[in-house]
Protein backbone atom coordinates (compact mmCIF):
# COMPACT_ATOMS: atom_id res chain seq x y z
CA UNK A 1 0.00 0.00 0.00
CA UNK A 2 2.82 2.56 0.69
CA UNK A 3 4.46 1.56 -2.52
CA UNK A 4 1.42 1.89 -4.48
CA UNK A 5 0.80 5.50 -2.52
CA UNK A 6 3.93 6.54 -3.24
CA UNK A 7 3.57 5.97 -7.16
CA UNK A 8 0.23 7.56 -6.85
CA UNK A 9 2.12 10.58 -5.76
CA UNK A 10 4.53 10.81 -8.03
CA UNK A 11 1.81 10.39 -10.82
CA UNK A 12 0.03 13.19 -9.61
CA UNK A 13 3.18 15.86 -9.35
CA UNK A 14 4.02 14.40 -13.23
CA UNK A 15 0.91 15.72 -14.47
CA UNK A 16 1.27 19.16 -11.87
CA UNK A 17 4.48 19.25 -13.82
CA UNK A 18 3.43 18.67 -17.51
CA UNK A 19 0.14 20.88 -17.24
CA UNK A 20 2.86 23.93 -16.54
CA UNK A 21 4.47 23.65 -19.62
CA UNK A 22 0.85 24.27 -20.85
CA UNK A 23 0.06 28.07 -21.79
CA UNK A 24 -2.98 27.67 -19.09
CA UNK A 25 -1.08 25.74 -16.28
CA UNK A 26 1.63 28.67 -16.65
CA UNK A 27 -1.10 31.61 -16.03
CA UNK A 28 -2.43 29.64 -13.41
CA UNK A 29 0.62 29.20 -11.79
CA UNK A 30 1.30 32.93 -12.23
CA UNK A 31 -1.87 33.89 -10.43
CA UNK A 32 -1.11 31.52 -7.10
CA UNK A 33 2.45 32.98 -6.74
CA UNK A 34 0.99 36.49 -7.04
CA UNK A 35 -1.99 35.63 -4.89
CA UNK A 36 0.68 33.80 -2.25
CA UNK A 37 2.72 37.05 -2.94
CA UNK A 38 0.04 39.44 -1.89
CA UNK A 39 -1.17 37.71 1.09
CA UNK A 40 0.20 39.31 3.96
CA UNK A 41 1.70 43.10 3.79
CA UNK A 42 5.70 42.42 4.72
CA UNK A 43 6.06 44.79 7.84
CA UNK A 44 8.88 47.13 8.76
CA UNK A 45 9.84 47.62 12.62
CA UNK A 46 11.34 50.74 13.83
CA UNK A 47 11.91 52.02 17.18
CA UNK A 48 12.07 55.36 18.58
CA UNK A 49 12.80 57.42 22.23
CA UNK A 50 10.36 59.89 22.94
CA UNK A 51 10.07 61.63 27.05
CA UNK A 52 6.86 62.61 28.31
CA UNK A 53 6.53 66.63 29.75
CA UNK A 54 8.04 65.45 32.73
CA UNK A 55 11.05 64.23 31.24
CA UNK A 56 10.16 60.53 31.92
CA UNK A 57 11.70 58.16 29.30
CA UNK A 58 10.12 56.11 26.89
CA UNK A 59 11.20 53.39 24.28
CA UNK A 60 8.55 53.42 21.04
CA UNK A 61 8.22 50.39 18.62
CA UNK A 62 6.51 50.88 15.45
CA UNK A 63 5.03 48.11 13.35
CA UNK A 64 4.41 49.35 9.76
CA UNK A 65 2.70 47.32 7.08
CA UNK A 66 4.41 47.99 3.88
CA UNK A 67 2.72 49.79 0.76
CA UNK A 68 0.38 52.45 0.62
CA UNK A 69 -1.95 53.10 3.38
CA UNK A 70 -5.90 52.78 2.83
CA UNK A 71 -7.71 55.66 1.67
CA UNK A 72 -8.93 56.41 4.84
CA UNK A 73 -5.20 55.87 6.78
CA UNK A 74 -3.78 53.02 8.78
CA UNK A 75 -6.15 52.05 11.89
CA UNK A 76 -3.59 51.94 14.67
CA UNK A 77 -3.32 49.86 18.51
CA UNK A 78 -1.51 51.45 21.06
CA UNK A 79 0.29 48.84 23.10
CA UNK A 80 1.36 48.82 26.83
CA UNK A 81 4.23 47.75 28.47
CA UNK A 82 5.49 47.25 24.81
CA UNK A 83 8.25 45.44 25.14
CA UNK A 84 6.13 42.16 26.80
CA UNK A 85 3.27 42.29 24.08
CA UNK A 86 4.77 43.76 21.25
CA UNK A 87 5.79 41.13 19.57
CA UNK A 88 3.00 39.24 20.46
CA UNK A 89 0.45 41.54 19.32
CA UNK A 90 2.13 42.32 15.66
CA UNK A 91 2.18 38.21 14.82
CA UNK A 92 -1.84 38.24 15.66
CA UNK A 93 -2.20 41.25 13.72
CA UNK A 94 -0.22 39.50 10.87
CA UNK A 95 -2.67 36.47 11.55
CA UNK A 96 -5.87 38.30 11.64
CA UNK A 97 -4.70 39.52 8.25
CA UNK A 98 -4.49 36.33 6.40
CA UNK A 99 -8.24 36.31 7.49
CA UNK A 100 -8.88 39.47 5.66
CA UNK A 101 -8.95 41.99 8.59
CA UNK A 102 -7.08 45.49 7.41
CA UNK A 103 -3.28 45.40 8.83
CA UNK A 104 -3.16 47.91 11.00
CA UNK A 105 0.11 50.30 13.10
CA UNK A 106 0.84 48.31 16.05
CA UNK A 107 2.29 50.68 18.64
CA UNK A 108 4.16 49.16 21.43
CA UNK A 109 4.98 51.84 24.42
CA UNK A 110 7.90 50.55 26.32
CA UNK A 111 10.94 51.50 28.21
CA UNK A 112 14.51 52.13 27.62
CA UNK A 113 15.35 49.15 29.90
CA UNK A 114 13.86 46.67 27.45
CA UNK A 115 12.29 44.86 30.39
CA UNK A 116 8.76 42.95 29.17
CA UNK A 117 7.04 44.52 32.84
CA UNK A 118 9.44 47.53 33.76
CA UNK A 119 9.07 49.06 37.27
CA UNK A 120 8.03 52.30 35.92
CA UNK A 121 4.61 50.62 34.81
CA UNK A 122 3.59 51.25 38.66
CA UNK A 123 3.70 54.62 38.42
CA UNK A 124 2.55 55.55 34.55
CA UNK A 125 -0.71 52.95 35.09
CA UNK A 126 -1.95 53.57 38.53
CA UNK A 127 -4.94 56.53 39.55
CA UNK A 128 -3.60 59.48 41.63
CA UNK A 129 -4.59 59.51 44.95
CA UNK A 130 -5.10 56.06 44.92
CA UNK A 131 -2.52 53.74 47.58
CA UNK A 132 -1.96 49.82 47.46
CA UNK A 133 -0.70 48.10 50.41
CA UNK A 134 1.77 46.43 47.48
CA UNK A 135 3.12 49.55 45.98
CA UNK A 136 5.40 52.08 47.56
CA UNK A 137 3.15 55.08 47.82
CA UNK A 138 6.22 57.04 45.45
CA UNK A 139 5.99 54.22 42.71
CA UNK A 140 1.92 55.19 42.06
CA UNK A 141 -0.09 57.93 40.97
CA UNK A 142 1.17 59.01 37.69
CA UNK A 143 -1.69 57.91 35.24
CA UNK A 144 -3.00 61.83 34.63
CA UNK A 145 0.77 62.38 33.44
CA UNK A 146 0.94 58.96 31.07
CA UNK A 147 -2.56 59.77 29.87
CA UNK A 148 -1.25 63.50 28.98
CA UNK A 149 1.75 61.94 27.08
CA UNK A 150 -0.41 59.16 25.16
CA UNK A 151 -2.56 61.60 23.74
CA UNK A 152 -0.93 65.20 23.76
CA UNK A 153 2.90 63.87 22.57
CA UNK A 154 2.86 60.28 21.14
CA UNK A 155 0.00 60.29 19.18
CA UNK A 156 0.46 63.22 17.33
CA UNK A 157 4.08 61.70 16.38
CA UNK A 158 2.58 58.69 15.35
CA UNK A 159 0.46 60.98 12.95
CA UNK A 160 2.91 63.18 11.64
CA UNK A 161 5.38 60.19 11.08
CA UNK A 162 2.20 57.81 9.00
CA UNK A 163 -0.68 57.93 7.19
CA UNK A 164 -3.18 57.04 10.52
CA UNK A 165 -6.98 56.75 10.60
CA UNK A 166 -8.02 59.28 13.48
CA UNK A 167 -11.09 57.06 13.85
CA UNK A 168 -9.96 54.38 14.62
CA UNK A 169 -7.68 54.21 17.40
CA UNK A 170 -7.34 51.62 19.96
CA UNK A 171 -5.41 51.27 23.31
CA UNK A 172 -4.35 47.75 25.11
CA UNK A 173 -3.34 47.11 28.52
CA UNK A 174 -2.26 43.78 30.51
CA UNK A 175 -2.79 43.96 34.48
CA UNK A 176 -1.97 47.15 35.63
CA UNK A 177 -2.16 48.34 31.77
CA UNK A 178 -6.19 46.93 32.26
CA UNK A 179 -6.27 49.33 34.90
CA UNK A 180 -4.78 52.62 33.01
CA UNK A 181 -6.76 51.36 29.76
CA UNK A 182 -10.14 51.89 31.96
CA UNK A 183 -8.75 54.92 33.49
CA UNK A 184 -8.08 55.86 30.35
CA UNK A 185 -12.03 55.51 28.93
CA UNK A 186 -13.22 57.01 32.21
CA UNK A 187 -10.95 60.56 31.61
CA UNK A 188 -10.12 60.60 28.52
CA UNK A 189 -12.99 58.43 26.57
CA UNK A 190 -12.44 60.71 22.92
CA UNK A 191 -8.40 60.21 23.54
CA UNK A 192 -9.29 56.24 21.57
CA UNK A 193 -12.14 54.79 20.25
CA UNK A 194 -11.43 51.17 21.46
CA UNK A 195 -10.30 50.34 25.05
CA UNK A 196 -9.00 46.91 25.77
CA UNK A 197 -8.10 46.11 29.68
CA UNK A 198 -6.86 42.70 29.44
CA UNK A 199 -7.01 41.21 33.09
CA UNK A 200 -7.36 44.68 34.62
CA UNK A 201 -5.86 45.37 38.19
CA UNK A 202 -9.52 46.24 39.48
CA UNK A 203 -8.45 45.80 43.13
CA UNK A 204 -6.00 48.19 43.19
CA UNK A 205 -6.47 51.00 45.70
CA UNK A 206 -9.11 49.76 47.39
CA UNK A 207 -10.99 49.00 43.75
CA UNK A 208 -11.17 52.39 43.02
CA UNK A 209 -11.40 51.99 39.39
CA UNK A 210 -14.92 50.28 39.89
CA UNK A 211 -16.06 53.71 42.05
CA UNK A 212 -15.05 55.27 38.47
CA UNK A 213 -17.17 53.04 36.58
CA UNK A 214 -19.72 53.33 38.08
CA UNK A 215 -19.69 57.30 37.60
CA UNK A 216 -19.20 56.63 34.50
CA UNK A 217 -21.11 58.34 31.84
CA UNK A 218 -20.04 57.94 28.52
CA UNK A 219 -20.15 60.60 25.64
CA UNK A 220 -23.32 59.14 23.58
CA UNK A 221 -22.22 59.06 19.63
CA UNK A 222 -20.53 57.75 18.80
CA UNK A 223 -19.56 55.53 22.10
CA UNK A 224 -16.71 54.41 23.16
CA UNK A 225 -15.56 50.65 22.21
CA UNK A 226 -14.24 48.70 25.74
CA UNK A 227 -13.55 44.61 25.61
CA UNK A 228 -13.02 43.76 29.06
CA UNK A 229 -10.96 40.45 29.36
CA UNK A 230 -9.94 37.86 32.42
CA UNK A 231 -8.24 34.09 32.59
CA UNK A 232 -10.70 31.75 34.28
CA UNK A 233 -7.39 31.02 36.85
CA UNK A 234 -7.57 34.65 37.62
CA UNK A 235 -9.06 33.74 41.23
CA UNK A 236 -6.91 31.85 44.15
CA UNK A 237 -3.72 30.50 43.11
CA UNK A 238 -3.41 27.97 40.35
CA UNK A 239 -1.49 25.26 41.55
CA UNK A 240 0.53 24.95 38.55
CA UNK A 241 1.90 28.23 38.16
CA UNK A 242 2.60 28.41 41.87
CA UNK A 243 5.03 25.37 40.86
CA UNK A 244 6.63 27.02 38.03
CA UNK A 245 7.42 29.81 40.44
CA UNK A 246 8.43 27.88 43.25
CA UNK A 247 10.68 25.55 40.64
CA UNK A 248 12.39 28.87 39.68
CA UNK A 249 13.40 30.74 42.75
CA UNK A 250 14.77 27.10 44.00
CA UNK A 251 17.17 27.23 41.13
CA UNK A 252 17.66 30.52 41.01
CA UNK A 253 18.41 31.31 45.14
CA UNK A 254 20.50 34.70 44.06
CA UNK A 255 16.57 36.28 42.93
CA UNK A 256 15.42 35.93 46.42
CA UNK A 257 16.93 38.60 48.22
CA UNK A 258 17.19 36.59 51.19
CA UNK A 259 13.69 35.47 51.56
CA UNK A 260 12.97 32.16 51.47
CA UNK A 261 10.95 30.81 48.89
CA UNK A 262 7.70 30.03 50.87
CA UNK A 263 7.75 33.73 51.72
CA UNK A 264 8.25 35.22 48.01
CA UNK A 265 5.20 32.85 47.01
CA UNK A 266 3.11 33.83 49.77
CA UNK A 267 3.92 37.01 48.75
CA UNK A 268 3.02 36.51 45.28
CA UNK A 269 -0.30 34.52 45.77
CA UNK A 270 -1.73 36.29 48.57
CA UNK A 271 -4.89 35.32 50.79
CA UNK A 272 -6.21 38.92 50.39
CA UNK A 273 -5.49 38.39 46.28
CA UNK A 274 -7.31 34.97 46.78
CA UNK A 275 -10.36 36.17 48.41
CA UNK A 276 -11.34 39.02 46.08
CA UNK A 277 -13.24 37.94 43.12
CA UNK A 278 -11.51 39.90 40.75
CA UNK A 279 -13.63 37.86 37.47
CA UNK A 280 -16.84 38.87 39.08
CA UNK A 281 -16.10 42.56 40.14
CA UNK A 282 -14.23 43.04 36.43
CA UNK A 283 -17.85 41.19 34.86
CA UNK A 284 -20.07 43.17 36.63
CA UNK A 285 -18.46 46.61 35.80
CA UNK A 286 -18.36 45.41 32.28
CA UNK A 287 -21.98 44.94 32.14
CA UNK A 288 -22.82 47.71 34.29
CA UNK A 289 -20.85 50.11 31.72
CA UNK A 290 -22.64 48.80 28.89
CA UNK A 291 -25.98 49.88 30.61
CA UNK A 292 -24.33 53.02 30.92
CA UNK A 293 -23.81 53.52 26.89
CA UNK A 294 -20.64 52.12 26.75
CA UNK A 295 -20.48 49.46 23.87
CA UNK A 296 -19.26 47.41 26.14
CA UNK A 297 -18.24 43.15 25.83
CA UNK A 298 -16.80 41.11 28.66
CA UNK A 299 -14.46 37.35 27.63
CA UNK A 300 -13.97 35.02 29.80
CA UNK A 301 -10.94 32.52 29.52
CA UNK A 302 -11.06 29.23 30.54
CA UNK A 303 -7.93 27.72 32.05
CA UNK A 304 -6.28 30.50 31.30
CA UNK A 305 -3.60 32.14 34.14
CA UNK A 306 -3.52 35.64 34.57
CA UNK A 307 -0.39 36.14 32.47
CA UNK A 308 -1.01 33.71 29.65
CA UNK A 309 -4.31 35.60 29.40
CA UNK A 310 -3.07 38.63 27.95
CA UNK A 311 -2.17 36.17 24.52
CA UNK A 312 -6.14 35.66 24.40
CA UNK A 313 -7.05 39.03 24.77
CA UNK A 314 -4.59 40.50 22.24
CA UNK A 315 -5.99 37.88 20.12
CA UNK A 316 -9.43 38.52 20.98
CA UNK A 317 -8.40 42.37 20.81
CA UNK A 318 -7.08 43.29 17.80
CA UNK A 319 -10.40 42.29 15.58
CA UNK A 320 -12.38 43.73 18.20
CA UNK A 321 -10.60 47.26 17.44
CA UNK A 322 -10.43 46.60 13.50
CA UNK A 323 -14.02 45.27 12.84
CA UNK A 324 -16.91 47.98 12.77
CA UNK A 325 -19.43 48.07 15.10
CA UNK A 326 -21.78 45.24 14.05
CA UNK A 327 -18.71 42.73 14.45
CA UNK A 328 -17.69 43.40 17.98
CA UNK A 329 -19.20 39.94 19.27
CA UNK A 330 -16.26 38.84 21.57
CA UNK A 331 -18.81 38.02 24.19
CA UNK A 332 -18.26 35.66 27.11
CA UNK A 333 -16.21 32.72 27.97
CA UNK A 334 -14.08 30.57 25.87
Amino acid sequence: MERAGAICRRSALSALGASLLTPAGQARAATAVSVAATDLRARTVSEFDLASAQGRPYRILVSTPDGPPPTGGLPVIYVLDGHGWFGAAVEIARMREHSKLDAPLIVGVGYPSGRFFDPARSFDFTPPGATDDRFDPASTGGADQFLAFLTGALKPKIAADHAVDPARQALFGHSLGGLFALYALFHAPRGFDTFIAASPSVGFGGQVILREAAAFRPPPVPPPNLLVTMGGLEVGTPADLAADYRRWYEAHPEARGGQSVDDIIAQTFSAADAAFDRIGAAREMTEQLARAGVRAVWAEFDGEEHTAAGISALNRGVPFALRPGPGRSAVGRS
